[in-house]
Parts: structure tokens; sequence; C-alpha cells
């Protein structure tokens, strides 16, 4: 896979979407000074920080974000006023019981995680390696749902992490759209080869590891009503083992698809993820 927008070294992505990363003094006005959408955009940085760090202090969320620190003092104020941080001992800072029963709330989430858990976890016991199950939220693939393997002291694939651009994951979803969007650090030609590659393959492979010595292959996930709405990938240590993994994740994005064949109402739920409002 292709290294991520802000990997700190610490084997984790960022959370939070492409460009996320908020300055004071923007147009909007800087975080924490009362302009509308500069407020929501620190608030939203800093409780990305909170979720990825595990555990955070003042200091070091103004650092990674580049909020001022006087900013983020008042951004985690109102944040623990609204049960979205919790304050613990010595000023740390976790995520609060108000932001995870929010994150409950967005439907595709359960119903993904019900088909996907058995076949997920069979996939990754039979080869040892990473799984993770991921969907495109804008123009950012977001994971919902993984199982720990090899790669996992480099990847932590944990849900609500967003993977950089151009994986194998996006290229698959991609392959069904009628749309091509280049990602970032992509050239337009590459990418639709690519693209097109997933297509006629039914999977996808990133060979392209640089800083982070890993590959990946993916498979589509299909809705009931036969639109791709996620992707399925196994993230390796080797490259060249992804051909003989091609076939098994294939067949568990067909055994994740089946399931969600099966649960009732599950079109309706996941029609956000294809671009279209109902099935």
């Amino acid at each position: 896979m292709k290294p991520p927008h802000a990997f700190r070294g610490d084997g984790h992505w960022r959370h939070g979407s492409r460009g996320d990363e908020v300055r004071g003094g923007s147009g909007a006005g800087p975080a924490g000074s009362g302009g509308g959408r500069g407020v929501l955009q620190g608030a939203f940085a800093v409780l990305q920080q909170v979720a990825r760090c595990g555990e955070a202090g003042l200091t070091e969320l103004a650092a990674a974000t580049g909020v001022p620190k006087a900013s983020v003092h008042r951004l985690l104020d109102q944040l623990a006023g609204l049960g979205m941080v919790h304050r613990g001992p010595g000023g740390r800072y976790r995520v609060g019981a108000r932001a995870f029963a929010l994150g409950q709330a967005w439907d595709p989430a359960p119903v993904l995680r019900s088909a996907a858990t058995a076949p997920v976890r069979r996939l990754a016991a039979a080869t040892g390696d990473s799984v993770c199950l991921a969907v495109m939220d804008a123009a950012d693939a977001l994971v919902v749902a993984g199982m720990l393997g090899r790669a996992d002291e480099l990847i932590s694939l944990r849900p609500g992490l967003v993977l950089p651009p151009g994986t194998a994951t996006e290229a698959v979803i991609t392959a069904a759209r009628p749309m091509v969007t280049v990602p970032p650090g992509s050239s337009r030609a590459e990418w639709i080869r690519r693209v097109r590659q997933a297509r006629d393959q039914g999977v996808a492979f990133d060979l392209q590891a640089t800083e982070l010595p890993v590959a990946c292959v993916a498979a589509p996930v299909h809705a009931p009503g036969g639109a791709v709405v996620s992707a399925i990938g196994v993230v390796v240590l080797e490259a060249r083992r992804l051909p003989e993994l091609a076939g098994a994740v294939r067949d568990t994005a067909d055994k994740i698809s089946a399931n969600l064949a099966r649960i009732p109402g599950a079109g309706r739920v996941l029609a956000p993820l294809a671009g279209t409002t109902e099935h």
C-alpha cells in the first residue's frame, strides 16, 4: 500500500478525512476563534486525534493538529461538556461515551459487520494475515471492520481508520462507479489502468510499497441489489504472496455478499454507499 498522508511513525495511519489537518488562520477563522466553520474543523481535528492516540494531553493534541494550544484547551472544555471527550487524571483526554454512541448510529456499520464477521475470521485464520473491510466515504476509504495479522505491527487496521489514497480497496470500489476520480499521488493513466484491471479480474492489487513494506489484494462486496458497497482486503508483508491469495479474497467477498442478501433491509441501509438513495 502507499504510505498515508499523515503516517506518524508509530504504526498507525491517521483517522479522519483527507486534508482535514486544521491550521489556525484559515479563511473561516482560526479554530476556536468564533469562526463557525473553523471552530467545527478544529473540534473535529482534536476529537479525531484523541481517537487516534487513545489518550492524549493538551500539548500533544496542539502539536499534532496544528491548532493553537489555547484554542485546543477551549475546544476540549467544550467537547468535555458535551460528553464527546473525557478528561482523566493528569489532564489526559480520551474519547467520551457520547462520541461512541454517535458512531454506533451509523447504520451501514452493523449490517456490514454482521455479514462479514464469520467470513473475515475464516480468511484471517486461514492466511494469518491482516484483513480489513472498507467502504468509500466521499473520497476516502474507511475501515469498518478488521482482523489482526502479521502486518499489524506496521498497520493497525482498526475501525475508523482512513486508508491512504489509491489502495486496492479503493480501486475495486471505483471500478464499479461510472465516474473515475484520480486519487492524490496517482497519475490518471495509471489509475485508469488499475481500475480497468480490477473491473476485468474482479480483484485489485496494490504492490506500491514504499515507506511501508506491505502490499494488498482486495475484492468487491455487493449489496443485495448488485451494487458494490464495500471491499474486503488482505494486507501482507510479502507482495509475492498476493496472486495465491486472490482466490480466497474473492471467495470471502462473495460470502459476505451472500450474507448481506439474507439480512432484511440491507439494500436500503447500504444504498448510500453505492451513491444511490434506494434499492
